[in-house]
């Protein structure tokens, strides 16, 4: 039962962290493109739909990240006891941080990979999203 409801709270951990991050990145590139493009709100609507199916991938790669960092966070809660409460959120937000890094080290050569994160604001509401993913799976995990 115990594997069950972490698997449950890893489930709703990535989800709410997919789900921040698409609005987050959407959100970005729409006040972004505003600037010499403005959109009516029915385009607005379309684009934040067509993100948070199309950013599947970067979805594969949250959980991934998490799954990660929370193994990490798991044993460090362990050894840093009064840190523990804290262990999941920021695991959640270095996870992202470092996500991001890897993939733009990998593929950007500067050019910004992923859209809404190309800004300094961009990448902090990215790991916001991974801050209250992990705060989720803290919440929701087995104690």
């Amino acid at each position: 039962m115990r594997i069950l409801r972490t698997i449950a709270a890893f489930t709703a951990s990535v989800a709410t962290t997919y789900v921040l991050a698409s609005f987050f990145y959407t959100t970005r590139i729409l006040q972004e493109r505003a600037a010499f493009a403005p959109s009516t709100p029915a385009q607005q609507a379309e684009a934040y739909f067509a993100d948070f199916i199309g950013l599947w991938i970067y979805g594969a790669m949250i959980a991934i990240a998490l799954l990660v960092a929370f193994a990490v966070a798991w044993g460090v809660k362990r050894v840093l006891k009064p840190l523990a409460p804290l262990a999941y959120p920021v695991a959640g937000a270095a996870a992202i941080f470092v996500m991001l890094t890897l993939v733009e080290a990998q593929l950007g050569g500067g050019a910004g990979v992923i859209g809404g994160a190309r800004t300094a604001f961009g990448v902090a509401l990215q790991c916001l999203a991974g801050c209250l993913g992990g705060a989720v799976f803290a919440m929701v995990r087995p104690r």
